[in-house]
């Protein structure tokens, strides 16, 4: 009987939907056949608005049958409107041309942009203003990173108290702290994706960066307490442009960049970005030549419906440098800061690829569904001599050391937002899964801890330094596969316009698989325990 009267309601209520659910949508364009974006679109019957995309696109779902007016309108531009019906869940098709209004284009506008208090971030997944987050957000924009003339993500980070610039081991990398807290790879981000923290970010290519300092680790899981650093890309845009600059300044530093965008249609819209620099270096002997490109496509489905594909490819090849070191680890020696005390051959080459791809689906005005997949490769290959550590008389036995590794990250997301009330209580709701698989590789050589030969600070011309560089002989690789899984749910509960309650749980899992080391001088194989 039960499972009965369920069947029949499950009819009727399908039944219902379906004879809900017509739709309206059109295009909308200028008087040169331009997509015309952000025009208010309004049914005038059922008191419902919505603003077009970029593409000039809009679409109404879920509506009843019967007859309404739609009513298309912008300032500076003439307000139209047109008559259609549906029924039967009928599609109907509007387009409006609308043309430029000369009493409205005499008339003085004053308008006033929302400020980052007010703008919904990346780095905080659900629809929340910042200022109703309890951590504490710090939003660099694209103009300060442009007119600072910012060439590392330290120059950004400087912008942001309370983390700073921890280290940069012979310039290979930069380690951010915050809160006493290490900025490891766990919690590096780039569009909301985790990044590997093993070579320089290329600051032409980013909108913005966001800083979320305290615990995250509801939104994402495995991270220090300090907070994280969310990097944003540029996007495609609707509207043509582009710029061309060159970049010049001290020690040979030329950077010339790149940044086109506008549509391939009415609904695809591209953005290519990239740069390319060289540079010498105060320090005698040191250079840096580095090759960077950010290709992207948006494709407007719909008014309801966006895909966005994204990669980037960064070659970073440099002179590792370890500055002029200390003596008997107190002193600083009093040298020429040019004075370089590496070998004239030492490298360190960087590679990073990264493809992502952003879903995202408006399943009606309150609720939306967000999908995030990318791919990472990182490779880098690192020879020299390492840390300068001398002796009180300045000699320094230069040990030897070299790094190649690869990793391959594959990373997902999914999330589901919506607002909804309960009585007077207003819910934000974020609900997620994510997962991530590292596999890391890595190589050991028989050349690690050895002498080079001997340097001395004060007086380099004490002893004769070698010029060749040492066969390094792979004896181990080893492949560390880690994966991660977890599920969170949040809800930001209005218990009045000034009294909110963010709430949430999440629940992770952390797999290291076995370590799997393959001895290459002997062709054998080793597995430890996962």
């Amino acid at each position: 009987m039960f499972r009965s009267t369920l069947l029949t309601a499950l009819i009727l209520l399908t039944a219902f939907v379906a004879k809900t659910q017509n739709t309206i949508s059109g295009n909308i364009y200028t008087s040169d056949g331009k997509p015309a974006e952000s025009v208010q679109v309004e049914i005038k019957e059922l008191h419902k608005v919505i603003t077009c995309n970029a593409g000039g696109n809009f679409e109404f779902t879920g509506l009843p049958d019967g007859s309404f007016h739609i009513i298309a309108s912008l300032t500076g531009l003439q307000t139209k409107e047109q008559q259609v019906s549906v029924a039967n869940h009928q599609t109907a098709q509007v387009n409006f041309t609308l043309s430029e209004d000369a009493r409205e284009l005499q008339e003085v506008m004053v308008n006033s942009r929302r400020s980052f208090n007010n703008q919904l971030l990346s780095v905080g997944k659900a629809p929340i203003d910042p200022m109703d987050l309890p951590q504490s957000i710090s939003v660099i924009g694209q103009a300060s990173i442009k007119e600072q003339q910012a060439q590392r993500l330290s120059d950004v980070i400087r912008n942001v108290n309370g983390v700073y610039l921890a280290g940069a081991r012979a310039s290979t990398q930069e380690t951010f702290y915050a809160r006493g807290y290490n900025f490891s790879s766990n919690n590096m981000f780039k569009n909301g994706s985790r990044v590997n923290t093993g070579s320089f970010p290329e600051m032409s290519s980013l909108e913005r960066v966001e800083v979320l300092k305290g615990s995250a680790a509801i939104l994402y899981g495995n991270v220090a307490p300090g907070g994280i650093i969310n990097m944003v890309t540029k996007q495609p845009k609707f509207n043509s442009g582009g710029e061309v600059s060159l970049r010049s300044g001290s020690y040979g530093l030329i950077k010339p960049s790149v940044d086109f965008y506008g549509p391939l249609s009415g609904k695809m819209a591209y953005r290519v970005n990239g740069t390319y620099e060289k540079a010498d270096s105060y320090r005698d002997g040191v250079s840096s030549e580095r090759f960077y490109i950010n290709p992207s496509l948006l494709f407007k489905f719909n008014s309801r419906t966006s895909l966005l594909l994204q990669g980037d490819y960064l070659n970073h090849d440099f002179t590792p440098d370890f500055g002029i070191g200390s003596l008997a680890d107190t002193l600083i020696p009093d040298v020429p800061r040019s004075r370089f005390m590496g070998t004239n051959w030492q490298y360190n080459q960087a590679q990073q690829a990264t493809a992502a791809a952003t879903l995202k689906h408006a399943l009606n005005d309150e609720w939306n569904i967000t999908g995030n997949f990318s791919y990472q490769n990182y490779q880098r290959d690192y020879y020299g001599v390492e840390r300068i550590q001398a002796k009180a008389n300045g000699d320094w036995a230069r040990p030897l050391g070299k790094i190649k590794n690869r990793e391959d990250y594959l990373i997902a997301n999914i999330d589901v937002t919506g607002k909804f009330n309960s009585g007077k209580i207003g819910h934000t709701l974020l609900a997620g899964i994510d997962a991530d698989r590292y596999y890391t590789t890595a190589f050991t050589y028989d050349i690690a801890g050895k002498i080079y030969d001997t340097l001395n600070l004060l007086n380099p011309s004490k002893f004769i330094q070698r010029t060749d560089i040492p066969v390094a002989t792979a004896l181990t690789r080893t492949a560390t596969p880690v994966n991660r899984m977890g599920a969170y749910v949040q809800d930001l509960i209005s218990l009045s316009d000034k009294l909110k309650v963010l709430a949430g749980v999440r629940w992770s899992m952390q797999q290291s698989e076995a370590v799997q080391t393959n001895y290459l001088v002997k062709d054998s194989i080793g597995k430890g325990k996962s």
